[in-house]
């Protein structure tokens, strides 16, 4: 069986390490920023930056597709009309992305040993909706955690183009390993992308809980709920 993990809110704890990955991104950018216009303010950083995120969200919930750091910083660039020379675009775009490991968030309780475990037992993959951070810097993150090795496939949205619930997320997978649809299943937070991906992929869907619980109104039922690693190794045993 091939059984994928998603990686925010599943393999490890968003909000955890994200005040120090805020500080790296904003230190870096205020620099930058008042190098070219020094009259530009706080406020006109934070007002800037909440526009490129609202377009992060439109285009990951509508187009099922998540932009990245290049794509964000030039949209911010636009916003505070600010013109940066390609060199300067290019070390902010690695800034960003490599923020994950200045501020990295914890392995949620149980990760290790699930995955050591199961990678005994099943084909493990990563299918995660990407953001700053790359699959390139997520995989050295959980390099570092000496989990990386236990993975065969990835679908990281940036090298992929689609985002979760877009079934293309999931049948990069089964192209790569060779795995029909019944011998599947996805672990991951979020009922939205997470879980109706998987269903409509007809994936086996087990939604984690172990950092929140999603509300039901965002999405369809998982096939099975587990507030830990020890439920999800559960689950998989009942398929």
């Amino acid at each position: 069986m091939v059984v994928t993990l998603d990686f925010w809110n599943t393999m490890v704890v968003a909000q955890t390490g994200g005040d120090a990955r805020r500080q790296a991104r904003t230190e870096h950018l205020l620099a930058l920023v008042r190098r070219h216009r020094d009259e530009l303010t706080h406020d006109d950083l934070a007002r800037a930056r909440r526009a490129a995120h609202a377009r992060f969200d439109t285009v990951w919930k509508a187009e099922h597709r998540t932009l990245g750091a290049d794509d964000l910083l030039r949209y911010l660039w636009d916003e505070l009309a600010l013109t940066v020379t390609d060199d300067e675009h290019v070390e902010t775009v690695r800034v960003y992305e490599e923020s994950l490991l200045v501020g990295a968030p914890d392995l949620t309780p149980g990760l290790v040993a699930f995955v050591h475990d199961a990678a005994r037992h099943h084909r493990l993959g990563i299918i995660s909706d990407t953001m700053f951070s790359p699959g390139r810097v997520i995989r050295q993150l959980l390099d570092r955690h000496d989990v990386l090795g236990a993975f065969d496939v990835f679908a990281f949205s940036d090298e992929t183009g689609c985002a979760k619930p877009d079934p293309r997320a999931f049948s990069t997978i089964l192209d790569e390993t060779g795995a029909a649809p019944c011998e599947a299943t996805h672990v991951g937070d979020l009922r939205r992308t997470d879980v109706a991906g998987a269903l409509t992929a007809n994936w086996t869907a087990i939604q984690y809980t172990g950092v929140h619980e999603d509300d039901p109104s965002h999405g369809p039922a998982p096939d099975a709920v587990a507030p830990d690693w020890d439920a999800v190794a559960a689950a998989l045993e009942d398929r």
